[in-house]
Order: C-alpha cells, then sequence, then structure tokens
C-alpha cells in the first residue's frame, strides 16, 4: 500500500494587494506565514515549472521574490509536507509588488488519517485530495486500489478519483482528530446508455402516461395519468441502470445478489427528481426522471465497498 504524508495548512484569505516595486521592469511577491519557521519555500510556477523559490525568513516568516511580470502559480511548502499550499494564477505587474493574504500555519498536531480502497486500483487511478476547496495531495493508488494519507488535521476533506475509461467522482468527508478514517469508492465504467450523461453524472428517463377512461372528474383523470407517466419512468431509469457497468465487462448486479440488488436500485430510484413535465393529447402525461450517477447521492455510492 502506497503511504503519503501530508501536513494541513490553513490561509485566511483577504484579498491581494499591490505597492510600488523598485524595478522598472521586473514585479515582486511578498508575504508572511506563521509561525515562523526553519525551511518553509515559496515557489512561483508557471506551466508545473519552477521559475523562483525563495524561503521565509526564520525571524520574521516574511518573504520577498522579484519576478517577470505574468501569471503565476504560488506555492507554499513546509518542511514537513511535500504537498504546498497553493495560491493559483498570482499576477505580477511591471513595477509593482503583490501581497499575498497572510499565511497561518496550524499549531495542532496533524495526526489523522485516511485510507481506503479504489475500483478499478493500478497506477492509472489518481486520486486527488482537497481541503477547503485547495488542492492537497495527488497520488495513485496501488495495484489492489489501495492508498493511504497519514498526518491529516481534523477536518472536512473532499476525494476527487479519477481513472481512464470511468467517470470521475468526488466524495466529501469530515476526519476527526487523531483518527484514522476509512472510504473506498467505486468509479463507474463509461458506456454507452441511453439516457446517461457522464459528463454531468446523471441519468435520465422518460414516463410517459395516459389516464383512465373512467376517471369521475379531470383532476383525478390528470393525477392518475402523471401516477402512470412516474411508474413508467421509474421502470426506464431500471432498464438502463441495468445496463450501467463497473468495468468493460461487469455490469453492477453482478456485484450481489439478486435480491440485495433489486432493493438497493428500487430504493435508490425513488430519489428521482422531475425536471420535465408535459400534458399532451388525450390528457396523456409525460414526465422526465433524473438521478445523480456520482457525486453525493449518487448511484455509485449505493454500491460501495
Amino acid at each position: 500500500m502506497r503511504r503519503y504524508r501530508i501536513a494541513v495548512t490553513f490561509a485566511v484569505l483577504v484579498g491581494l494587494s499591490l505597492t510600488a516595486c523598485p524595478s522598472k521592469q521586473d514585479g515582486a511577491i511578498e508575504g508572511t506565514v506563521v509561525p515562523p519557521t526553519a525551511g518553509i519555500q515559496i515557489a512561483a510556477t508557471q506551466s508545473g515549472a519552477v521559475v523562483k523559490a525563495v524561503e521565509t525568513d526564520i525571524e520574521t516568516g516574511n518573504f520577498t521574490m522579484a519576478l517577470a511580470p505574468g501569471t503565476y502559480d504560488v506555492k507554499v511548502t513546509t518542511p514537513t509536507s511535500p504537498f504546498p499550499l497553493t495560491f493559483p494564477a498570482v499576477v505580477v505587474q511591471p513595477a509593482k509588488t503583490t501581497t499575498l493574504p497572510f499565511i497561518e500555519l496550524e499549531s495542532g498536531a496533524a495526526s489523522s488519517s485516511l485510507a481506503g480502497a479504489i475500483a478499478p486500483g493500478g497506477a492509472d487511478t489518481h486520486i486527488t485530495l482537497l481541503y477547503e476547496g485547495k488542492e492537497r495531495a495527488g497520488i495513485q493508488t496501488d495495484s489492489d486500489g489501495a492508498y493511504e494519507f497519514t498526518g491529516l488535521a481534523a477536518g472536512r476533506y473532499a476525494l476527487r478519483v479519477n481513472a481512464p475509461g470511468y467517470a470521475q467522482d468526488t466524495v466529501e468527508l469530515s476526519i476527526p482528530a487523531r483518527q484514522r478514517a476509512q472510504q473506498n469508492v467505486r468509479l463507474l465504467y463509461i458506456s454507452n446508455v441511453d439516457g446517461v450523461d457522464w459528463t454531468a453524472g446523471t441519468i435520465r428517463a422518460l414516463g410517459t402516461g395516459l389516464p383512465p377512461k373512467k376517471a369521475p372528474n379531470a383532476t383525478i383523470r390528470r393525477a392518475m395519468a402523471k401516477r402512470a407517466a412516474l411508474a413508467d419512468g421509474q421502470r426506464n431509469l431500471l432498464r438502463a441502470i441495468e445496463q450501467i457497468k463497473v468495468n468493460p465487462d461487469q455490469t453492477l448486479k453482478t456485484l450481489m445478489s439478486e435480491k440485495r440488488y433489486t432493493v438497493q436500485v428500487q430504493g435508490f430510484i425513488k430519489g428521482y427528481r422531475i425536471v420535465e413535465e408535459q400534458e399532451g393529447d388525450a390528457g396523456r402525461i409525460e414526465v422526465i426522471l433524473e438521478l445523480p450517477l456520482t457525486g453525493a447521492g449518487g448511484l455509485a455510492k449505493q454500491f460501495s465497498f
């Protein structure tokens, strides 16, 4: 199993400010990291390549970096973590100094961890760990899909998982202090299924219903037609879900017994959302139902392991 250690930092964003820079051509970036610690590095990068790097002052935590005018990603790396805090798209103007938001390092111990497994696993399965909306680390799983992050601070995280040929998925979770959190993720295989939008991570199905001929009044006729449309839409969702795969040769239905699969899927389908409703001739009602495949409450979560 691959292990990575990470120390999380906090940043209070108060906006960037510009002041005059002595050079007529170059600009600069400045800021402060507290508490002052030896070995804190500030790196300015473009297209992933480091253009310039400096260390903060060991006594004050201040830093200044002269740079040519342009747009940079500025990364702050602490001695205890290879995973930097990133300020994306910082603009350096000619003869101006851009002041970064105040950066405060966490004072508490980062002693929690996150581990689990991803299906599919392997070197092509990439996991991105985000904290407070910022990317903190990116790793690959081992051949069995196992992964682990250690040295995490308690807090709210997001785990974004990608693999070639599979729909990207994101899981949000809370990691308690001084505990080991567990999170497994099963990705859905991208295949051609009617009604599925893999980019949006949703599945839709059309349902049609006709009113009974002997309904006592118009209100009841419409209500019964809509009920029939919803039932038809749910049946069509079920048929579509039966075609969704977890790998090129295996559908969701093969992951468990017939009884358990039926219970899981029927319960999931009840959470549909009506995205469109139309009334046609002879009292016919048409509805379009939608369900999430990925993300919070998505189909993939129903088949975690």
